[in-house]
């Protein structure tokens, strides 16, 4: 059986809108760049841009991020990382204008 990656396209409605409208465009607003990266199990975001190195990435992941994605629904394992270097397979979530 060949196990195909989930992509920003398998995202619920209600979690791809949560990363388009509130999410992306926080971490844009600070030059960062956030990215939808496969997992077999859960859910993957990656920070990069200047999230990749700032030493605040912690606090806003933690009190930001998880509590926004988790008020979207989402109930799964939530991986969140940051750094210069965007993991093979990511996808840019870009944010919602308008």
């Amino acid at each position: 059986m060949c196990y195909r990656r989930p992509s920003v396209a398998d995202l619920s409605e209600p979690i791809l809108r949560t990363l388009r409208e509130i999410v992306a465009p926080l971490v844009e607003a600070d030059g960062g760049v956030l990215y939808v990266v496969p997992r077999q199990n859960g859910l993957g975001l990656h920070l990069a841009g200047a999230c990749g190195g700032c030493p605040g990435v912690r606090t806003t992941t933690n009190e930001v991020i998880e509590p926004a994605v988790r008020a979207s629904g989402y109930r799964g394992e939530l991986h969140i990382t940051s750094g210069w270097i965007v993991p093979e397979g990511a996808e840019r979530v870009v944010a919602s204008t308008g």
